[in-house]
């Protein structure tokens, strides 16, 4: 069974995002992953509601990041994400980004994941997340709509 993506971003490679050799420079891969994340969070409505209403902060935490060298010479990597794991004070973030369109014929999928939280800016301590959070969690990954 194939996994469904609630967001996908396409992110076109440019001279910015290259290494001096043409390759993909280890920074870009760190972009792509917040574009992803990003996208998703702006679908969790009810997550910045409970964040602005309590005065939290938002927090992510990326896992390792990917070796960029995997990648290649894209001209276009697809980035996607969907909520992989909840807990009750963080959920984990499945990213996942595919070479589209390469000069050198590699089609590459390379996974990440970013753990996001919401803390209590005095104590910088994670606070319980909720079920309306988890519900809303939910609701989006029943809609997801991309493979990548």
């Amino acid at each position: 069974m194939a996994t469904r993506f609630a967001v996908l971003v396409e992110q076109a490679v440019g001279p910015a995002d290259r290494t001096a050799d043409g390759g993909v420079d280890p920074a870009a891969v760190g972009r792509w992953i917040d574009a992803a994340r990003q996208a998703y969070l702006d679908r969790c409505a009810t997550l910045e509601r409970t964040r602005a209403a309590a005065g939290l902060v938002l927090s992510h935490r990326v896992g390792r990041l990917p070796d960029a060298n995997l990648f290649g010479r894209p001209d276009v990597v697809a980035v996607s994400a969907s909520a992989a794991e909840f807990r009750p004070s963080s959920f984990t973030l499945s990213v996942r980004m595919r070479t589209v369109d390469t000069t050198d014929d590699r089609d590459v999928a390379v996974n990440a994941t970013v753990t996001v939280s919401l803390t209590d800016p005095a104590t910088g301590e994670p606070v319980e997340l909720g079920d309306d959070i988890r519900d809303e969690l939910i609701s989006l990954e029943h809609a997801a709509q991309y493979f990548n």
